[in-house]
């Protein structure tokens, strides 16, 4: 068994391709060029196939007979979904966070929320803000002291850094709007009160869901009238 410090090809591959597609390197609606990224990465053909389809069961490849791997588009009822589970996922966990967490916890809360990047640093690289935002609520959902949960949570998060850097270069989201909203998370906490904690999640939430899903709409209706 490799270390982490010692990846397979197939595990290099994997993590290449992800990033590609997640950062919209390899567009929506396109094929990958089997030929190109075993050439880009120096891997085989054995280590590519088998990236790909990890990448497959986690829903960001479908494959195609006789074509290859395609980067589907997501659909306005995947986001949609994702977000309704991220709200029930993190009203839990604001909730138990609110009695459990105790002070040191709620300080490295704030100092995530605190380390979000700059509008500057955050139009020249996105990732830097998703980074900050995927801390952040990763460190809340360990405050919850319920694995499960912080599982949960994961995962989904994990799903939605591919929409994050859509909305970011749809709607062009400011980092001190996250700051803001992140702050009164911590600030709730920090007064231990369950229900301000809870809103405070939702508001920041809702903003994001709202963020994404108006371009979402969007595109569906210029598709539909194209038709």
């Amino acid at each position: 068994m490799r270390s982490a410090a010692n990846p397979t090809q197939a595990e290099k591959a994997y993590d290449a391709l992800k990033r590609a597609i997640v950062r919209g390197e390899i567009p929506e609606g396109s094929f990958l060029s089997e030929p190109e990224i075993m050439a880009r990465h120096r891997i085989g053909r054995t280590p590519y196939r088998e990236a790909c389809n990890r990448l497959h069961h986690e829903g960001l490849l479908q494959v195609v007979p006789r074509r290859g791997y395609f980067v589907p588009e997501i659909s306005f009822q995947t986001v949609r979904e994702l977000f309704e589970a991220r709200l029930i996922l993190e009203d839990a966990i604001a909730e138990l966070a609110s009695s459990r967490a105790n002070e040191q916890e709620i300080a490295e809360l704030d100092r995530l929320a605190k380390q979000t990047p700059r509008s500057a640093r955050a139009k020249e690289d996105p990732g830097a803000l998703i980074q900050a935002n995927t801390r952040f609520h990763l460190q809340l959902a360990r405050m919850s002291r319920n694995g499960q949960l912080v599982d949960m949570l994961t995962r989904n998060l994990e799903s939605t850094e591919r929409l994050m850097y859509l909305e970011l270069r749809s709607s062009g989201f400011r980092p001190e709007e996250f700051r803001m909203l992140h702050g009164q998370i911590v600030a709730a906490l920090r007064l231990r009160d369950a229900d301000a904690a809870r809103q405070a999640v939702w508001q920041d939430i809702s903003q994001a869901q709202s963020s994404t899903l108006t371009p979402a709409r969007k595109l569906r209706k210029k598709s539909a009238a194209g038709k």
